[in-house]
């Protein structure tokens, strides 16, 4: 049986930030699955197990990363300090 992985949103927003070319949702994908593996799943402050395509689509919808064109980018006013 294979275990799962869970990373904190967090780890995603800073890896976005950080990143020197910006990410779109497709090499996110793709550097989420080489860097982390297939079977990792996210929690945040308010919810658990999600996939990496529900953490966007929360994180979108909570403008803590924002599209610009196909370019994510991650709004630093938004991100809690803990």
């Amino acid at each position: 049986m294979q275990t799962t992985e869970s990373r904190h949103g967090h780890d995603v927003l800073n890896l976005i930030a950080d990143a020197s070319t910006p990410f779109t949702i497709k090499t996110l994908h793709a550097y989420v699955e080489q860097h982390w593996g297939t079977n990792v799943h996210f929690h945040t402050c308010k919810l658990n197990d999600l996939s990496l395509e529900a953490l966007i689509t929360f994180l979108l919808s909570r403008n803590k990363i924002t599209l610009d064109g196909d370019n994510l980018h991650t709004n630093r006013d938004k991100i809690c300090q803990h």
